[in-house]
């Protein structure tokens, strides 16, 4: 069987390839062969390649940036995706679709997990992009089992830019960090969200399991709720004690109206993954659980000289 996998550079792209199953050929793209602004060029390299299915991991994530940069967004997110699940369909394969809880507001009356099926509310460029991509493969796919959606949310992985590997490089150089409290949701490890990619693609009975899901949309993240403070304090003392860094920041807890950003984040994204768990006939693990398995990661490859030096901010 034949992937292609967009974004393989990336933090979950990277996680595909190491967890790929053995008769699995993967096509492994990113913007030095497969720049998701040239569609036409991308076109022609997935007729070429005929994969039997992509999962597109390629997006722009930058949600602050989108704001100001909404043409990039769109082109990336939403026309992009567009267009490969258009011609994939029509040569036969399928299409996995990396979506976010950003498509939702994450304004309730009551706090509750999303279901698949609520409706979308996306508050900035970067959401809104993610839901029109949504609401087009929809279309694409609504006569067809081609294709699929598969949100997700916090994704933090051993590599790449995550909030984990910030918050590793600011214990090295700050002595007190600020990290909002008020916002609720749930890591999601790449390990086991590339292992849930790989289910998908490898369940035999396919066709079968999506009877009662008609919109064909699947949530994916670790188990429990949580929020960013609680979860920096947690990489911090873990951190400490896998010795990756000598002594932890001072973690002060702050509201989200006091964090500088250029566009409203969902102040709860926490999502229903019941249907999935059950269709795959696959459990979570505990979102702590997952972060130490991480941490594991960076504790053991102790060669990496590279995993300090990213720099992102969340």
């Amino acid at each position: 069987m034949k992937v292609l996998i967009t974004g393989a550079r990336g933090q979950l792209g990277r996680a595909l390839i190491k967890l790929k199953p053995s008769d699995i050929k993967i096509f492994a793209m990113d913007r030095s062969n497969f720049n998701m602004l040239d569609i036409s060029y991308c076109l022609k390299t997935i007729n070429t390649l005929n994969p039997d299915w992509i999962i597109n991991c390629g997006a722009y994530t930058n949600v602050d940036l989108a704001e100001s940069d909404k043409e990039t967004a769109m082109r990336i997110n939403y026309q992009a995706p567009e267009a490969f699940a258009q011609e994939i369909k029509k040569l036969g394969g399928n299409f996995l679709q990396i979506s976010t809880d950003y498509v939702f507001s994450g304004k309730r009356i009551t706090n509750s997990p999303y279901l698949t099926t609520e409706k979308r509310s996306p508050l900035g460029i970067y959401g809104q992009s993610k839901a029109k991509a949504e609401e087009s493969l929809e279309d694409i796919f609504s006569d067809s089992s081609q294709g699929i959606i598969l949100r997700t949310s916090w994704l933090m992985g051993p590599v790449g830019k995550n909030f984990l590997i910030t918050i590793l490089n600011l214990n090295l150089k700050s002595k007190e960090i600020k990290v909002v409290n008020d916002q609720i949701g749930c890591p999601t490890s790449t390990i086991s969200l590339a292992k849930v990619c790989w289910k998908i693609i490898k369940l035999k009975k396919y066709n079968l399991i999506f009877k009662e899901n008609r919109n064909r949309i699947l949530h994916w993240q670790d188990d429990g709720e949580t929020n960013w403070h609680e979860i920096a304090l947690f990489i911090s003392k873990l951190s400490k004690e896998y010795g990756l860094i000598h002594n932890h920041a001072n973690i002060i807890p702050i509201k989200t109206s006091q964090y500088r950003s250029l566009v409203e984040r969902p102040s709860y994204s926490v999502l229903d993954c019941e249907l999935t768990k059950n269709l795959l006939n696959y459990r979570g693990r505990h979102w702590k659980i997952t972060l130490k398995e991480i941490l594991k990661k960076i504790h053991l490859d102790k060669n990496n000289s590279n995993i300090f030096k990213t720099k992102f901010k969340i």
